[in-house]
């Protein structure tokens, strides 16, 4: 139970930080001079078009946020699949087979699914009017993690019972980081859902 458990949080793991430090990339360390250029995109994914009156995603869906919750995804898809060649533990214990799957692509199609996810998700809120980080149990927790996994389905797609359990997983584990990261003040509390 605790290998399989492992398994399912480890296949998903660069969609969950690609979408943990999309929102709230700019809280975060970087030098100077990558900030600086990151915040030359905090401009709204949407460009503030409204459409039939509303926002098409809203202000919080930046390209910088796009940007940082992709290169998350590589990052950590980067470090799984090194893993995955030099300790025999994560190659027996990672769904990926990193030998075939190209850990940039896998990881952009991760942490870019899980942000597609959220603006369809911010789509649909904008449209039944909930406002812009109002917690919407459960799809503010399924949305990054459906977009994840049908995105990355293009190079990667698991059993579906293992698709089923980490989707479960992903939305305890999301509910608590939310929480930890609010308190640790790297997001505000009205960013928690």
């Amino acid at each position: 139970m605790i290998k399989f458990t492992f398994l399912c949080l480890w296949y998903l793991l660069p969609a969950a930080l690609g979408n943990h430090t999309a929102s709230c990339g700019n809280r975060i360390w970087l030098p100077a001079i990558i900030k600086d250029g990151l915040a030359k995109l905090a401009r709204p994914v949407d460009f503030g078009v409204l459409w039939r009156g509303k926002e098409i995603f809203g202000k919080n869906k930046t390209w910088r946020g796009l940007l940082v919750g992709i290169a998350a995804g590589i990052l950590t898809a980067g470090i799984q699949a090194l893993l995955f060649f030099k300790i025999d533990f994560f190659k027996i214990n990672t769904l990926v087979d990193y030998g075939k799957v190209n850990f940039i692509l896998f990881g952009a199609l991760m942490g870019g699914g899980a942000l597609m996810g959220d603006l369809a998700k911010s789509f649909i809120k904008r449209r039944l009017d909930v406002p812009p980080g109002k917690p919407w149990f459960p799809w503010d927790q399924l949305d990054w993690i459906a977009g994840a996994m049908i995105l990355s389905s293009i190079v990667y797609v698991p059993p579906v019972w293992v698709m089923a359990v980490t989707a479960l997983l992903y939305v305890a584990v999301h509910l608590c980081s939310d929480r930890v990261v609010c308190h640790m003040g790297i997001k505000k509390r009205e960013e928690v859902n």
